[in-house]
């Protein structure tokens, strides 16, 4: 590349892999990135500024929403504004308020060199790696919610201690594991409850709840209505925007 690209990327929750010919920053906005680059997993969260060298392998993957600042950066121009040191050693959190002026970055390559003369500059606290490992775990349970996942088994998978494991669930999603789990299957019981001729019980089942009352339960604790209420009033507003688009289009 020629010259720096500066965007705004969301990443998906799956994990991919990726090799290029020019520096990279990460800038965590909103939500969290899992990033592996030259040995070193990082926690990329609001702050953080993780790098990848040109030429690293480097794997990455998002248990949720997530905004990240991406700078992609030609190694000439970085060595000829003496900014390798951004590249050396590992993620480092930034002042709020570089944090701010970062997410508006754009227009000249001036702007962007002064931002990360700044950002060189301010250093930083340096981040420890976390030692979770959630690159697999987290899109396993996401594709099986019918599993009876337990807090156990899921430590297990981590090598990690119960406790120790809950701690870094929480540091890395915002939620315990249950509560993510819950929430994980709520949302799939909500597109299935879309579908017209499935029961109830049909969809407990597939989303991983014990039972039909157990469902009813958990559903009515976090949306405050019954299953079978929620289902009547998203198909009625479902139908009823149906019939404005007909209405639309026959007027058109």
């Amino acid at each position: 590349m020629d010259s720096p690209l500066v965007e705004t990327r969301s990443y998906p929750d799956r994990e991919l892999s990726d090799r290029h010919g020019f520096h990279q920053l990460l800038l965590g906005l909103d939500g969290a990135l899992e990033l592996e680059a030259a040995g070193r997993l990082i926690h990329v969260t609001h702050g953080v500024l993780a790098p990848v060298a040109s030429g690293d392998l480097h794997h990455y993957l998002a248990p949720g929403d997530n905004r990240v600042l991406v700078l992609d950066l030609p190694e000439g121009w970085c060595e000829a504004l003496l900014l390798d040191g951004l590249f050396e050693g590992s993620a480092r959190r930034l002042p709020e308020p570089l944090v701010n002026q970062g997410e508006r970055l754009g227009g000249t390559d001036q702007a962007l060199a002064r931002w990360l003369e700044l950002a060189l500059g301010a250093g930083g606290r340096r981040l420890v790696p976390p030692r979770l490992k959630l690159l697999d775990l987290l899109p396993a349970m996401r594709a099986d919610l019918a599993h009876p996942w337990r807090v156990a088994g899921m430590a297990r998978r981590c090598h990690l201690a119960e406790a120790v494991f809950a701690r870094q669930f929480r540091a890395l999603t915002g939620q315990s594991p249950h509560e993510w789990l819950v929430r994980e299957r709520l949302a799939l019981a909500r597109e299935r409850l879309l579908i017209d001729n499935v029961s109830l019980t049909e969809v407990a089942q597939t989303c991983g709840f014990a039972d039909s009352a157990h469902f009813s339960k958990s559903f009515r604790q976090w949306h405050a209505v019954s299953p079978s209420e929620w289902r009547r009033l998203a198909l009625m507003k479902r139908a009823a925007a149906r019939g404005q688009d007909s209405t639309s289009d026959s007027l058109a």
